[in-house]
């Protein structure tokens, strides 16, 4: 009789622990989304001082797990955010070296990046509209074609195209 008391506490010990578990990594799998858009957004805003648009895992891992310090809680955890993470279709999974050259698993947004605030706006978001120079705006109350700078034109026609590092058969 005990030892079917003891088995039925602890079968609802872990079945609450495992409910606790998955919406913990459901959580740290939104934060590990958010840090990968917000990393691409400030690739796509500036890429001299942001030139990866992608984060390491190991990296993301541990900025996402920073509060948890046991180990085998981590790896629990961890494994079901990345089940997550992977799945988003928004997100792709690569290996690659590094700057440093540290070869290791990636993984980088794909998604829709979101405008970066600049400080010089109301909090609004900005459309992804170019200025033109007042030289060349068109007289008030009157629309005609525009014509765009030379900088602008060529910031316009970049076309990023995908680089895998092997080849695909």
């Amino acid at each position: 009789m005990i030892l079917i008391m003891a088995s039925g506490g602890y079968g609802k010990l872990r079945i609450e622990g495992d409910r606790k578990t998955e919406a913990q990594a459901k959580e740290l799998a939104k934060m590990a989304l958010g840090k990968l858009a917000e990393q691409a957004s400030l690739h796509a805003y500036d890429p001299q001082s942001f030139p990866e648009s992608y984060i390491g895992m190991g990296n993301l891992r541990d900025d996402v797990l920073r509060d948890e310090f046991s180990a085998s809680r981590r790896t629990k955890l961890w494994v079901k955010v990345q089940k997550k993470v992977e799945q988003n279709s928004n997100v792709r999974s690569m290996v690659r070296e590094s700057r440093t050259g540290d070869v290791g698993r990636l993984w980088e947004w794909v998604g829709a990046v979101a405008a970066i605030e600049d400080g010089r706006g109301s909090g609004r978001r900005h459309s992804g509209r170019y200025s033109l120079p007042a030289a060349s705006s068109p007289p008030s109350g009157e629309y005609s074609a525009l014509e765009y700078t030379p900088e602008v034109k060529q910031e316009m026609k970049e076309v990023r195209h995908w680089d895998e590092s092997h080849p695909i058969y």
